[in-house]
């Protein structure tokens, strides 16, 4: 709209120019004229060419001649022309062509500037302005998290045709990455038995991190050109994984070789990053320990995990959670050993000794807020795990089950069929790792749900991804329809913490809360 009134305006201007000219021009042929007195028609053709006018209308012309009246002593005169903007269409040409070159770029330049300052918002928000204005981190995170101002990235370039030389290239490749970077972080680059080159970036600060694993793939892609001039950009894949200090390096080498792989097997997109988590780290390590002896031989502890309110800090509820007594890793998550053991027995054994353990801490512990307990998916058909299930939360009101959302959207009728015949479930239950959203599913169920929570896969992502900010906003608004409250699942990180809270979440739970488990309210059992 504004460039559309500034051509107008410089339009209106040039038009205005142009008849202020036309005028002093027909002054100064009135003047020449009277001086000229009495001349014949080839004399008067002359003295009007030089001014654009003729004495007779063009006849056959598409546009009708301006008519122009000029007061000699001896009468009146009429001479014709041609109308203005035709007449100097050149200069309206090359005005506006003009013109809308330096509106584009403008517009161009805005929007572009408008979409950083919008990423850095979403980006860094909260924490940019705790970091410069020496603001307190929330109070759940300075009590329970563990938040550091820097993280590491370690990236695997693969390029196919300097793989054959990059031993003797390798202090080169480093040089000019330094330039690239400005020589403002302590990089070394060392070369794997592949050929690949392997790059660590140590201590890039929160404020430039987002930056640096943007333009990393470009920076790479320029330092192997200035090697090799003719390399197309998907001759070059990197992968990248940043990883705070303390993380154990094998699963950080394993995670940027699966990110490695994830570009070499794409043919648009030539880097894939996957960060360094707990998670990974723990699924990678977990070995050789049966979860059913586990089980029988009470090594294992539970606990409640609170979920904080993201506006004001306080704790909406408590989930309920399990962890293994693992022996070279301490306590972990059971799903990491699921798969070493016989699903059904395993998970039936698991559930009915979470049920015992939590009628006992429920007996002790006086918590103000719900708590929420999970279940596995096979123990949704197993009747007696069922029947134990009801007496339980018949006999404590304020505990609601959390049902999974991959089940829900496999099997939704077996499950709506389940919670209806089961009135505890009435007062309602949570959807629990939704990453899809289940409209047909949500439809089929006849009981209240109290809260949706966001799988832990769309979180660690979510600070850095624009595609799933716009997948969680989406699911935000369906719940908001439905008058349904969102929470999200493992949030590790400060800048997940204020995206989430820009797109409408209510409420996170995970590492960035609650710090480590030894912190958190536990029964540890008889060694």
């Amino acid at each position: 709209m504004i460039g559309a009134l500034v051509m107008v305006l410089l339009n209106a201007i040039l038009v205005w120019a142009l008849v202020q000219e036309r005028q002093s021009q027909l002054q100064q042929l009135e003047t020449r004229l009277e001086q000229l007195g009495s001349i014949s028609e080839p004399a008067l053709s002359r003295a009007l060419a030089p001014y654009g006018l003729s004495s007779k209308a063009q006849k056959g012309s598409f546009v009708m001649p301006v008519q122009f009246n000029l007061a000699l002593s001896s009468g009146s005169l009429k001479v014709y022309s041609q109308p203005l903007w035709l007449q100097h269409s050149h200069w309206f040409i090359v005005i506006n062509v003009l013109l809308l070159i330096f509106l584009w770029r403008t517009v161009h330049w805005l929007r572009k500037t408008e979409w950083r300052s919008a990423m850095a918002l979403t980006r860094y928000g909260g924490q940019k302005k705790g970091l410069d204005n020496n603001d307190t981190q929330p109070a759940s995170a300075n009590m329970l998290g563990v938040n550091q101002l820097h993280q590491s990235v370690f990236a695997i370039v693969y390029c196919q045709r300097l793989s054959s030389v990059a031993s003797g290239i390798a202090s080169l490749f480093e040089a000019l990455l330094q330039e690239q970077l400005k020589h403002q972080q302590r990089v070394s680059v060392s070369i794997l038995n592949s050929g690949c080159f392997a790059v660590t970036v140590k201590e890039v600060p929160y404020k430039q991190l987002e930056n640096h694993l943007q333009n990393f793939s470009a920076m790479a892609l320029k330092c192997c050109r200035s090697l090799l001039p003719d390399l197309n950009r998907a001759e070059v894949k990197v992968g990248l994984c940043n990883y705070r200090s303390g993380a154990d390096q094998a699963v950080v080498y394993q995670l940027c070789q699966s990110a490695l792989a994830l570009a070499r097997q794409s043919e648009h997109k030539h880097c894939y990053r996957i960060p360094f988590s707990h998670n990974h780290s723990m699924l990678l390590a977990a070995k050789s320990c049966s979860l059913v002896d586990a089980i029988n031989n009470e090594q294992f502890v539970c606990f409640f995990q609170p979920v904080f309110d993201l506006y004001n800090e306080e704790i909406i509820h408590h989930e309920t959670l399990l962890r293994i007594r693992h022996p070279q890793l301490g306590l972990i998550s059971p799903e990491y050993l699921l798969s070493h053991s016989t699903p059904e027995s395993a998970a039936r054994s698991v559930d009915i000794a979470v049920l015992r353990r939590l009628e006992t801490m429920l007996k002790s512990e006086q918590l103000q807020a719900d708590i929420s307990l999970n279940i596995h998916p096979s123990s949704w058909l197993d009747d007696d795990v069922w029947r134990r299930l009801e007496e339980f939360l018949e006999a404590h009101p304020r505990v609601c089950l959390e049902c999974p959302a991959a089940l829900l959207a496999k099997q939704p009728r077996l499950i709506a069929k389940r919670l209806k015949t089961t009135p505890v479930c009435q007062r309602g239950i949570i959807v629990d790792q939704l990453s899809k959203w289940p409209t047909d599913a949500l439809n089929t169920l006849k009981v209240p749900i109290k809260a949706i929570k966001l799988a832990s896969e769309l979180i660690s992502h979510v600070d850095t991804d624009r595609h799933i900010q716009r997948r969680v906003l989406s699911y935000v608004a369906n719940a908001q329809r439905l008058g349904i409250t969102v929470y999200a699942v493992g949030i590790e990180r400060h800048q997940q913490a204020e995206v989430l809270k820009q797109l409408g979440v209510q409420g996170a739970q995970g590492f960035y809360f609650t710090g480590t488990i030894n912190q958190l309210s536990a029964f540890n059992l008889p060694q």
